[in-house]
Parts: C-alpha cells; sequence; structure tokens
C-alpha cells in the first residue's frame, strides 16, 4: 500500500473525527504545538495540515486563538433578491497608512445608483465574512485579500457560482478572478534601479512575509530582481542572505529584523528594497537604535508612499501606489461585471485585469556612493 504524506494522514484523522461528530461545528481544533506532540511530527507538517484544512473550508482561524471547526456550508448560493449594494472586504478597519480606497470606490458610486457596504477582518476572520457575504444579497464583492492562498475553497465556490468578484492589490493563486493591482513588478525594478543609479552594487530586498503568500511581494521581489539581472549586479552572496530571510517563520518581527540589519552590515551591502514602507520605516527605528544612521551606513527604499513616510526622519524614499485610483478602478469594473450578468453577457467577456502605474518619490534615504 503506498504511504500517505504525515500531514495528510492528520488531515485524515481530523476529517473523520468531524464526520463522526467527535468535533462539532465551532469546536476548538488543537494547537499545531498539540498535534505535533499528538502526531510525532515537526511543527512545519502540523501547519501543512491545519492549512488544508483552511484551504478546504473546514475549518477558519481566528489569529491569536486557533483554529475551529466550520459551519456546515451549502455548496450553493441561496436565491436571494440581489439588492444594489456592493460589499468590501479589508484586512483593515480604517488605515490612512494604506490609502483611501474607500474613496475611489465611493466615487465611481456615486455616478450609480449602487452603495457600499464595508467590513474589516481584523476580528472576525476573512473565511467567515466570505461564508456570511456568500449568503447575503449584495449584488458584489470587492476583496482586498489577507493573501494569495488565503481561502481557497470558499473563493474557488465563488468562482463556480459565478458571484460577482473582484480583488485589489493581489490575485488569488489558481482563481481566475479579475484583479485591480499596482504595477508591483515595475514599481520594485525602480526602486532598485534609483539605487543602482546611486552607484549602490550589494542590494538586498526584504519583506515581511514569505514571498509564496502573496502576489504583490513575488511581484515587488521579481522585480528587484529584473533590475540587478538587468544591471550584471546579481551577488550571490546577497542572493543566498535575502532568500533565507524571505523563507523565514519568525514570529517576533523587531528580532527578525534586527538579524537583518546586523547581516546586511557584516556583508557590506549598502542599499535595501524594502517590501513596504512600514517594514522600511520599522528598519530606520531600529538601525538608529543600533546606532547606526540612514543613509550614511546603508540606504533604503520603500514602497506604498503612506503619510508616515513623510514624517519619519529621515524622510522616506518610496514607490506611490495611486490606491484611491484603484479603488476607482475595482468599483467601475465590478459594477460591469454585475450589470453584464444581469443581462447575460459575462460568458461572453474575457476576466480584465488592471494595472495601475507607480511612480518613485525621492526623499532622504538614498544615498550616493
Amino acid at each position: 500500500m503506498e504511504q500517505i504524506p504525515l500531514y495528510q494522514h492528520i488531515v485524515n484523522t481530523l476529517k473523520q473525527k468531524m464526520n463522526s461528530g467527535e468535533l462539532h461545528p465551532g469546536d476548538q481544533l488543537p494547537t499545531e504545538a498539540e498535534i505535533s506532540k499528538q502526531f510525532k511530527v515537526s511543527r512545519i507538517t502540523s501547519k501543512r495540515a491545519l492549512t488544508e484544512l483552511e484551504n478546504e473550508g473546514l475549518i477558519y482561524r481566528i489569529q491569536g486563538k486557533g483554529s475551529f471547526v466550520n459551519e456546515v456550508q451549502p455548496f450553493l448560493r441561496p436565491v436571494v433578491k440581489a439588492s444594489k449594494e456592493i460589499l468590501l472586504i479589508l484586512p483593515f478597519t480604517h488605515n490612512p497608512g494604506l490609502g483611501d480606497y474607500e474613496k475611489g470606490i465611493n466615487e465611481f458610486l456615486a455616478t450609480t445608483d449602487y452603495t457600499l457596504n464595508i467590513q474589516s477582518n481584523t476580528r472576525i476572520s476573512q473565511h467567515k465574512l466570505l461564508q456570511s457575504a456568500l449568503q447575503s444579497s449584495n449584488s458584489g464583492l470587492i476583496l482586498y485579500p489577507v493573501s494569495s492562498n488565503s481561502d481557497l475553497g470558499m473563493l474557488y465556490q465563488y468562482h463556480l457560482l459565478k458571484y460577482p468578484l473582484i480583488t485589489m492589490d493581489k490575485t488569488i493563486d489558481g482563481i481566475p478572478f479579475p484583479s485591480v493591482v499596482s504595477d508591483n513588478l515595475n514599481g520594485a525594478y525602480m526602486a532598485c534601479k534609483h539605487l543602482i543609479d546611486n552607484n549602490h552594487k550589494k542590494i538586498a530586498y526584504l519583506s515581511s512575509l514569505k514571498v509564496e503568500t502573496s502576489s504583490s511581494i513575488r511581484e515587488r521581489y521579481f522585480g528587484y530582481l529584473s533590475a540587478l539581472y538587468d544591471h550584471n549586479l546579481i551577488d550571490y552572496s546577497v542572493h543566498d542572505l535575502t532568500a533565507r530571510f524571505l523563507t523565514h517563520d519568525s514570529d517576533n518581527g523587531r528580532d527578525y529584523y534586527l538579524q537583518f540589519i546586523q547581516s546586511i552590515m557584516e556583508q557590506g551591502i549598502t542599499g535595501l528594497v524594502a517590501e513596504n514602507d512600514l517594514i522600511a520605516i520599522e528598519i530606520i527605528q531600529i538601525a538608529k537604535e543600533m546606532g547606526l544612521s540612514i543613509p550614511k551606513d546603508f540606504s533604503i527604499v520603500g514602497f506604498d508612499n503612506i503619510h508616515l513616510s513623510t514624517y519619519v526622519e529621515p524622510k522616506l524614499t518610496t514607490i506611490s501606489q495611486d490606491f484611491e485610483r484603484m479603488g476607482y478602478l475595482a468599483a467601475q469594473q465590478l459594477i460591469t461585471e454585475i450589470e453584464n450578468q444581469q443581462q447575460d453577457l459575462s460568458k461572453d467577456l474575457p476576466k480584465k485585469n488592471i494595472v495601475v502605474p507607480v511612480k518613485l518619490i525621492e526623499r532622504q534615504t538614498v544615498k550616493k556612493l
């Protein structure tokens, strides 16, 4: 008999407990550590098992609380009279640092008879919000996903049911939803090239998450690599450092960033492209506490152009995204899809992905060598 993977054995065991009634909807599952101990496997294996169950829509997770058995959902959307409302699901409540998507959405909706509802998954998991939305009377959904590979089972139901859904900021791995995203590839290319134009030769890339979890992070990483390649600056010692930190599992961000700064100083790296402004600003603050000076000791370029980037000292050089424009185009795309579907035109129209241009904002964190 073919031996099944260890994680699949855990998945099958937990599924059996759900099917037998030993685990009921809403029950909390054992933690990764408890599963590791019970099945005598690594934390990576137990985490993989829980991720598989989540992707199948059998469990949901609440940050800081744990994993729970999902409510049993019929694989059909109930017949509910659609309203003239659309839903926006965000991974934050109101964060002006990440731009005013809502302003752009409402600007377009003002030209229609649709209105906007907003929900955040800061208190309720994205999975739960997606479940509720599928049973609601909203005409469509704009989703800012927490990652490119979360809740795939639930999102695939949206796809099969042809529920009008537009993703913003990221695309969903393996599911062809229309999307509105920034030009992340070209943005990171510009960030890296700006360092190169200032005579930096050893340039690293830093992300807070694994590069495979998010299409936007992945594209920024590829843009960074493309700039190095085009200028013949691929350095495998720097590449290995970046790759090591791009696959980290650290829950302690401060220690992670501290180790990264120590590593780039030891290797003589003079330039850094950060996945976003918040990371860049934290790096600047930690560097100061270490007695280092930006950009004297190393230069850094962020991504997003959040409000705080103009108040940090020194002011952050960054890539600016047009959040308002993204919101406007996402609403426009969604309403078009809703109305085409009502007229039975959607099946004849290709899904459209929109890439919004970005621009470099030069400030004070890049030194010319």
